[in-house]
C-alpha cells in the first residue's frame, strides 16, 4: 500500500470489523485486507483475519483507540 496507509493489527474478522466502525466513528479513514481468501478460509476452516490499514497521519490517534478497545488483548 503506497498511498499513505500503514498496517494497524491484524485481528480476526470479527474484531477487526468492529475496530473499523469505530475507527470511523472517530473520523479516522481505514481499509482491511482479508489474510486468507475467503474460499481456503471456508475450505480449510481457518478462521478469516483481517488487516486493518490506516493513513499514517491517524496512525497515533488509531492506536490509541486500538489500545482502549483490545486492553489486555494480545490477539
Amino acid at each position: 500500500m503506497d498511498d499513505g496507509y500503514v498496517l494497524l493489527t491484524e485481528k480476526e474478522a470479527m474484531w477487526a470489523e468492529m475496530l473499523v466502525e469505530v475507527l470511523k466513528d472517530n473520523a479516522i479513514l481505514c481499509t482491511t485486507i482479508p489474510v486468507y481468501g475467503a474460499g481456503l478460509a471456508m475450505k480449510a476452516g481457518i478462521k478469516e483475519r483481517l488487516k486493518v490499514y490506516v493513513q499514517q497521519t491517524d496512525m497515533e490517534k488509531a492506536q490509541d483507540l486500538l489500545g482502549a478497545l483490545f486492553a489486555g488483548d494480545n490477539a
